[in-house]
């Protein structure tokens, strides 16, 4: 019986010191991760959640030689909705004044709006799309808009911006107005004088910091830039438009 039990306890003890030491391996790699590599693995977090995106300046105008137009950036904006780092009670306050606003800057019914601010809130939506396409002007009522003008946190404001590029006098000149295009290697390809001017007209690219929200979603973090772009150079030709247009 004697012979059993210490044969028990040996076996014991050697569990109880393989116990022992996996314990002190798993408390040394928590140890490793906090303190020794915690620097490294916080970056390597921040990197998956954070992320630096160009924001592309406005390219500068091409004139004619009496001053008319041939091609301009135009701006193009698009409302979301992060409906989670809204307070409970700033929502329930400003959900249907911020709809009333929405109906009456783009004329669908208030109750529209609330429904899709209550569904986003409901869903704990971070990205729920609110209205596209706007123009400058309709951008800047929306950010005066009650709730939105708290910003992108208090407010859940998500502001996406496109600029596109445009021809006024449509295909006047097209051939010589040209254009400027760059690959995914960075290759550019210059046609005209939207090629030839390429380094005025193409200005200084901006950056902004984002926060990922779901997948393929992103949140600009904060309100301001952290390097705000820098527009390009404007262009006058000596294009004659009338001459282009019997051409």
């Amino acid at each position: 019986m004697a012979v059993t039990d210490k044969s028990i306890l040996k076996r014991l003890y050697i569990v109880a010191g393989c116990m022992g030491l996996f314990a002190g391996a798993v408390l040394f790699k928590l140890v490793s991760i906090q303190i020794v590599d915690g620097e490294k693995y916080q970056a390597l977090a921040d990197t998956r959640t954070e992320r630096m995106f160009t924001i592309e300046p406005n390219r500068g105008n091409l004139y004619s030689d009496d001053g008319s137009l041939l091609a301009t950036s135009v701006s193009k904006y698009t409302i979301r909705f992060d409906a989670v780092t809204v307070s409970n009670e700033d929502f329930k306050e400003n959900v249907k004044p911020l709809a009333d606003a929405l109906a009456k800057q783009f004329g669908k019914t208030s109750s529209h709006y609330q429904q899709i601010l209550r569904k986003a809130r409901e869903n704990k939506n971070r990205y729920a799309l609110i209205v596209r396409n706007l123009d400058y002007s309709d951008y800047m009522a929306v950010k005066k808009m009650p709730l939105f003008n708290k910003g992108a946190y208090k407010g859940g404001l998500i502001i996406e911006q496109k600029t596109k590029r445009e021809h006024p006098l449509g295909k006047i000149a097209e051939r010589s107005v040209g254009y400027e295009r760059v690959d995914e290697n960075g290759y550019y390809t210059r046609v005209g004088m939207e090629g030839a001017f390429g380094e005025y007209l193409r200005g200084i690219s901006g950056k902004r910091l984002k926060q990922k929200i779901a997948k393929g979603q992103w949140k600009p973090i904060g309100n301001d830039n952290i390097v705000e772009p820098k527009d390009g150079y404007d262009v006058y030709s000596t294009i004659d438009i009338n001459i282009q247009d019997i051409a």
